[in-house]
């Protein structure tokens, strides 16, 4: 979605080189109604845009899902971080990431990652076709507002600790991503269920089961 935006495209292209990761394996989660009727479809985590230097040491970190403006001028600010940091005597994103360290404002859980949920949320469009509905609803002005949200989010909760994280020491993906992802976007890797074994199984007929 962001990186269909022409300008998002566009910087990328002409100014970094990309690369993809998945970082785990794909959850796949299978509903089985007990008449023959089965829904198979994998479940999608979070993402992070690691913005690096080419010796690999991590520059800045992007978190979650962004509006266009939002993630484009976020990699422009990194991109001048990095130009920077190669000018200068003193290390340079220590020192930008000491200075912008703050207090993260607090979201609520119940709210995290709505316009994310939202998007994801026609993948029922795709399980349950509908005589009348063959394709997914275009983008609502809703969903917008969701997504405008999480990218406050990002800006508000996450980024401080991104901060406070890169004005550690130089970090490089690997040495970080586990930490990142637990920390800052509440997926703990190392979960092999992704904690949706208390949300799934807490309270009801099945209590926690």
């Amino acid at each position: 979605m962001i990186f269909s935006d022409p300008d998002v495209a566009a910087l990328v292209r002409l100014s970094f080189v990309a690369a993809w990761e998945s970082v785990r394996p794909v959850p796949v989660v299978e509903i089985d109604f007990g008449n023959g009727a089965k829904i198979k479809r994998t479940v999608n985590g979070n993402i992070a845009t690691y913005i690096c230097a080419p010796d690999g040491r991590v520059i800045d970190i992007i978190p979650g899902l962004n509006d266009p403006k939002a993630y484009l001028e976020a990699l422009r600010d990194a991109l001048a971080l990095y130009h920077a940091s190669r000018k200068a005597a003193v290390d340079t994103v220590l020192a930008y990431h000491r200075a912008n360290q703050k207090e993260p404002q607090r979201y609520v859980e119940a709210v995290r990652d709505k316009g994310k949920a939202m998007v994801e949320s026609k993948l029922k469009y795709v399980l349950v076709p509908r005589k009348s509905e063959a394709v997914a609803p275009k983008e609502s002005s809703t969903e917008a507002a969701l997504l405008a949200a999480d990218t406050e989010t990002n800006c508000k909760e996450r980024k401080p600790l991104i901060h406070a994280i890169l004005a550690e020491k130089a970090w490089r993906p690997a040495d970080l991503t586990k930490r990142l992802y637990k920390d800052v976007l509440h997926v703990d890797l190392d979960d092999p269920y992704l904690g949706l074994v208390t949300t799934a199984f807490n309270g009801g007929a099945y209590g926690t089961r």
